[in-house]
């Protein structure tokens, strides 16, 4: 999903008010990306001030949401960052290349 805004309000953000880019059903892409993410890098997010994404990656199984990470596509050096806010955390890979362009 992305966002119209570069960085969304928090408002926009929480009910997810965005445009549906691209939608993953492979088997083989989910399990590379939660794996991805699973060895990913960790950074704690309590004292960072950061804009928040303009991306969200929503996972579900059946129509039920288990788990949604704010979206940084190629921040820095080939590395892409998943922001979750429920745990207070930003999660580095490398670049997954979620989004064409």
């Amino acid at each position: 999903m992305k966002f119209a805004s570069a960085s969304p309000s928090p408002e926009e953000y929480s009910v997810q008010e965005g445009e549906v880019i691209s939608v993953i059903k492979s088997k083989e892409e989910i399990k590379r990306l939660i794996n991805s993410i699973e060895r990913a890098e960790q950074e704690s997010t309590e004292s960072m001030n950061i804009a928040l994404p303009n991306h969200l990656i929503i996972f579900k199984e059946n129509e039920n949401v288990i788990l949604t990470l704010g979206y940084y596509p190629n921040i820095s050096n080939a590395k892409d960052e998943f922001l979750d806010l429920d745990k207070d955390k930003i999660y580095i890979t490398n670049a997954l290349n979620l989004i064409q362009k």
